[in-house]
């Protein structure tokens, strides 16, 4: 009696110092390592540590890179199915919500063609898992069945069947572009004769442009604010706003294809010759200046 209570006691002192060792290798840890790592542990008791912990189902072995197979925390759902539907499953789950390629998934199974596809089948029929077509590639991506595909793979809001959704790109410029615009000129109406807070008034957060468009609804999609973000971006560089450091934006005045330099009212001045800084006649208490600058 007091032999067998012994041998229990050496697997799991066994099974715990194992599960030790591949707890800390997050990304898994073949026989040769493991072996180094417990020196003290006898290869029969060591082997039937690992079996014991497969077959509980708290380690699990991944094929990696150039066919090494290697131990793993097993932090995978189980599911009702084959060994080789558990692999899989598995590997899909660790890719999370980038997906992970066929390619990706035979090597790290170690299935081949056929059983893979006949895997990955069973797996979709049973809503466990499923494909996602990649911006920019022909190739199939799997994902589990409840997740969002991540914004790499679909290409995000701006994306509709995988290609570029132009008239929507273009809409919310020009919404930015207004809101934009009619803040800047109710801050001039509002300090007709001060251009600093005419200025000041025109900077709006990209915030507030995020929740003028959820609040009315404008777009049948939802608008994250880093999609706005994209969004001014090319706004900016198309020259419809313009944003200063603290990452507030303001409308920029409509501008023709003639340098306002054209239009500076010295030019056509009657007093220009009397014109001083400091003097009755100044550029500082010129209205004509003071307008001409609020536009530019």
């Amino acid at each position: 009696m007091t032999t067998v209570k012994e041998e229990v006691v050496s697997l799991h002192e066994s099974e715990d110092q194992v599960m030790q060792i591949v707890q800390a290798a997050l990304e898994g840890i073949d026989m040769d390592a493991l072996t180094s790592m417990t020196p003290g542990l006898p290869q029969l008791a060591r082997q039937n540590a690992i079996n014991s912990l497969l077959g509980s189902k708290k380690l699990v072995i991944q094929q990696a890179a150039g066919g090494v197979l290697r131990l793993k925390v097993n932090t995978s759902q189980q599911i009702a199915g084959t060994e080789e539907e558990q692999v899989i499953y598995s590997l899909i789950e660790e890719s999370k919500t980038r997906g992970i390629w066929i390619k990706e998934l035979r090597d790290g199974s170690g299935l081949n063609q056929l059983q893979l596809r006949k895997t990955l089948k069973a797996l979709e029929t049973k809503k466990l898992i499923k494909t996602i077509k990649a911006v920019g590639t022909t190739k199939k991506c799997y994902i589990l069945f409840d997740l969002e595909p991540d914004m790499s793979l679909t290409g995000g809001t701006f994306y509709s069947d995988q290609q570029l959704d132009s008239e929507l790109i273009n809409t919310l410029i020009s919404v930015c572009g207004s809101y934009a615009a009619s803040r800047r000129n109710l801050a001039i109406e509002n300090n007709p004769s001060n251009i600093q807070m005419q200025r000041e008034c025109s900077y709006i957060r990209p915030q507030e442009i995020a929740q003028f468009i959820t609040e009315k609804r404008l777009l049948n999609v939802p608008l994250t604010l880093e999609d706005l973000e994209r969004i001014l971006e090319v706004a900016v560089l198309d020259g419809s706003i313009e944003r200063r450091a603290d990452g507030k934006i303001r409308a920029c005045a409509p501008r023709s294809s003639i340098s306002p330099l054209v239009s500076v009212p010295c030019a056509v001045c009657p007093v220009v010759e009397d014109c001083r800084p400091g003097y009755v006649i100044s550029p500082q208490s010129c209205d004509y200046m003071k307008n001409w600058l609020a536009d530019l």
